[in-house]
């Protein structure tokens, strides 16, 4: 078994319809360790995310943050997300009120 720290999502524009910002990989678990979300406008927004199952889709069931306030130009660390696991195919998924105004980061460690 091999453990490796990564950037699970680099630093995404969200969409205001959810959308897969990481997926796990074939034979791969994954440790969700850390997630943030900025805002990067001059008014507040809201933003949802999910950890959705291979094969799901976004919805009530799998809400992790649910359209969490991020005051303008604040960031907002989602530690409901820290230690969480995402089987082969699970997937972190999100959206914004507005589009292309929060930016979504994400690391934690891929086993193989």
């Amino acid at each position: 078994m091999t453990a490796t720290p990564k950037k699970l999502i680099q630093g995404s524009q969200l969409t205001a319809s959810a959308a897969t910002y990481y997926t796990a990989p074939t034979n791969t678990r994954t440790l969700v360790k850390k997630v943030t979300l900025t805002n990067n406008d001059s008014v507040a927004h809201t933003a949802t995310i999910y950890l959705v199952p291979n094969g799901g889709t976004a919805g009530a069931t799998n809400i992790l943050s649910d359209a969490v306030p991020i005051a303008s130009k604040a960031v907002y660390e989602a530690f409901e997300a820290e230690g969480h696991v995402l089987m082969t195919g699970d997937s972190i998924q999100a959206l914004a009120d507005t589009g292309s105004q929060v930016t979504i980061q994400a690391s934690g460690v891929e086993i193989v």
